[in-house]
């Protein structure tokens, strides 16, 4: 028996679909070449992070390119690799300088083709490494990891190297910490019944109405065993132990145990429903619980799937110090995305759940409207010194613009009530821009503006709101002037002010504000030792060194404030 698709030629199923992605990403992703997606804003020396593989998983892979993910995918046909010349599109479409991350499943056509597009990208003077992932249990021993399977596990493996790649400073470093994330990812799957490929419209395989799979890849290649269709409680626990097992008999890393913090995935192959899933969730973290292990954050639905495959998988994730930081940090994909905050890990009875904020407590929305008015303050009372700055470089005037500026915002700001804590910040975006004119009104307008956007309808600015706002700026700021760091302008001390916001995400605000203002001002005296490429400082060539940028200046002025005002 067919199975029906709503399809037009099942040959075009590949191509067609991700014409379809590319507009479900609203314009944060662009088609490249014959069958890759990129994200359109990666930033000038990032080490980028490429996943990639065969079509008719959706949302997986290419559904895993976005904010603080993967920068671009490589994408095959339904249930095929992508080939080498995909593979090469797609790596010099992120390259941005400072290498290229491979991070894919273990499938044997992925490993020649990405290999081949590797060896391309190289001749090209590309620097690329590859991780694979092998999450899979049941595809080979502990012993023998390295034959595995890569299935659902790359969900988690993925959002924690994209987080890391925003603020790595090498190809190596991303590498080691995706490593790390692979061999603490474990997963076991179930089907129930096969998915079929469009082009053929037949079953992937056979299996008997009264059995279960027990180990089904994502294509639906043989398990372990079939075992007799049982309830979800038992089906749960025997899945379980599967990966329990796993972890003791790998003389790699630790068996888990009371105390072990993890990522817990649920997933649907495709037709099991979330009703289905949600009763096994229940039944897996009553399991969990008993053992004592923590489950510090919870992914269920349909992410890796088959086609209309009915079936499930659980991937495990054990987090450390490191490896939390990272998934703490925000995301938005197609795919997946996460939210800044976590309610804190539950594991046995007597670890009551309780909501929390991992990144520490933050400023509230009166707050951060005060902490505003002393950024305007600070700039305004530093207008000589922006004025003097601004002298050696340029005309002069961006200590007077700034000044003009500031006093609008406090206008703009005083005697008003606010409710979000974006408010505030898009509040002065608007003044800045309204009042200043010229390129620095846009910049800085900017810089406010974008963090009001992604801080939309919160009611704290905590460290990770803090740090997912920069990253915003930062992007908004390389798109709308084309400067990027190392010009010479205001991005050479913002730039690592974000970046370093990155990786203090898990601190309180207070702490963090330290850190992003030393990083902030450490950017900014650094910057006296550039050449300026950009602005009217870029004609001074050569003499242009010794002094810092203006804006530079600004951007670490107005990070001292906020760092003053919320250690006060």
């Amino acid at each position: 028996m067919l199975n029906k698709k709503l399809v037009n030629d099942p040959l075009k199923v590949a191509d067609e679909l991700l014409d379809g992605l590319v507009d479900a990403y609203d314009g944060e992703c662009v088609k490249v070449g014959r069958r890759s997606i990129v994200r359109t804003s990666i930033p000038q020396g990032k080490v980028a992070l490429l996943v990639g593989g065969g079509s008719g998983h959706e949302p997986i892979y290419h559904g895993l390119v976005g904010r603080n993910l993967a920068d671009g995918a490589a994408c095959g046909d339904i249930f095929a690799a992508p080939t080498p010349d995909i593979v090469l599109e797609a790596t010099r479409a992120v390259n941005r300088g400072n290498g290229v991350l491979y991070l894919y499943g273990n499938y044997a056509g992925d490993v020649m083709n990405f290999d081949i597009g590797s060896e391309d990208a190289r001749d090209e003077g590309i620097d690329v490494r590859t991780v694979l992932i092998w999450d899979d249990v049941c595809s080979a021993a502990p012993t023998a990891k390295g034959k595995r399977r890569g299935v659902a596990g790359l969900v988690p493996i993925v959002k924690i190297a994209g987080a890391a790649s925003q603020s790595v400073k090498s190809l190596a470093e991303l590498e080691r910490i995706a490593r790390k994330a692979v061999l603490q990812t474990r997963s076991v799957g179930v089907s129930m019944s096969p998915g079929s490929i469009p082009a053929t419209g037949k079953p992937t395989f056979d299996i008997d109405p009264d059995k279960i799979g027990l180990g089904m890849g994502i294509h639906g290649e043989p398990g372990v065993a079939e075992i007799p269709m049982t309830t979800a409680d038992d089906l749960t626990g025997k899945m379980l132990e599967l990966l329990f097992k796993d972890f003791a008999d790998d003389g790699e890393v630790e068996e888990l145990r009371a105390g072990d913090e993890i990522v817990f995935f649920v997933n649907s192959l495709g037709a099991t429903t979330m009703m289905e899933c949600l009763i096994a969730l229940r039944k897996a973290r009553q399991v969990l619980g008993a053992r004592g292990i923590k489950v510090y954050d919870t992914i269920v639905g349909p992410l890796v799937t088959c086609q209309e495959m009915s079936g499930i998988s659980f991937s495990v994730t054990r987090l450390d110090a490191e490896l939390k930081g990272y998934w703490n940090l925000p995301c938005e994909s197609v795919c997946y995305s996460k939210m800044e905050t976590l309610g804190t890990a539950v594991g046995s009875e007597a670890a009551p759940a309780v909501a929390a904020v991992p990144s520490g407590p933050g400023l509230g929305v009166g707050q951060v409207h005060e902490m505003l008015r002393q950024v305007a303050a600070r700039i305004i009372a530093a207008e000589p010194v922006l004025t003097d700055a601004d002298r050696a470089l340029g005309d002069g005037d961006h200590g007077l613009g700034m000044q003009r500026g500031m006093e609008a915002v406090l206008e703009a700001l005083g005697g008003r009530t606010f409710t979000t804590v974006d408010e505030p910040f898009t509040e002065m975006g608007r003044a800045m821009m309204s009042s200043m004119g010229g390129a620095s009104g846009v910049v800085f307008g900017t810089l406010f503006r974008a963090a009001g956007r992604e801080l939309k309808g919160r009611p704290v600015l905590d460290a990770s709101g803090l740090a997912q706002s920069l990253q915003a700026a930062v992007e908004s700021i390389q798109q709308r002037g084309g400067a990027k760091p190392g010009d010479k302008t205001m991005l050479d001390a913002l730039d690592p002010a974000a970046r370093r916001a990155l990786e203090v995400v898990a601190l309180p605000l207070t702490e963090a504000l330290k850190e992003v203002s030393d990083a902030a001002t450490a950017g900014m005296e650094a910057s006296r030792n550039l050449i300026a490429t950009m602005g009217r400082a870029k004609t001074l060539g050569e003499r242009s060194i010794g002094h810092p940028d203006a804006g530079a200046v600004s951007i670490a002025i107005i990070f001292q404030a906020m760092r003053d005002y919320a250690n006060s």
